[in-house]
């Protein structure tokens, strides 16, 4: 019984752990598309995403854009040095950089590639 006992909570363990998702979340639709036509963007990010690698990995887009997180509250906000198409898209790269899979936007979850093409350009 012990062993059955020990066999079922590794399962549920290992199932729990394939269906966590590094995400991000996006403003509503409508403040998104305000935030875009600004180029100043706002993402939450799950507890998962250290504010350490977000800041590191956006010095590589520091051409494209400007950083700050808000450690407190797991808020990142972008600002475009200009709101141009190719900008954007490198924040999606960014997210893809610090592992983020999915992003939550308007009730559902996109994949990063899917947000960043449909949403970003």
């Amino acid at each position: 019984m012990k062993k059955v006992l020990l066999f079922f909570i590794f399962t549920c363990s290992f199932v729990v752990g394939l269906n966590a998702q590094v995400y991000a979340v996006a403003a509503s639709k409508a403040d998104f598309a305000k935030e875009k036509s600004k180029g100043i963007i706002t993402f939450r990010f799950g507890s998962d995403v250290l504010p350490e690698t977000i800041l590191t990995n956006s010095e590589n887009f520091a051409e494209n854009f400007t950083t700050v997180f808000d450690a407190a509250k797991y808020v990142g906000t972008f600002t475009m040095k200009e709101n141009t198409e190719m900008n954007r898209l490198m924040l999606g790269r960014l997210l893809i950089m610090c592992g983020v899979e999915v992003v939550e936007f308007d009730g559902a979850q996109l994949p990063v590639y899917q947000f960043s093409n449909e949403q970003l350009k």
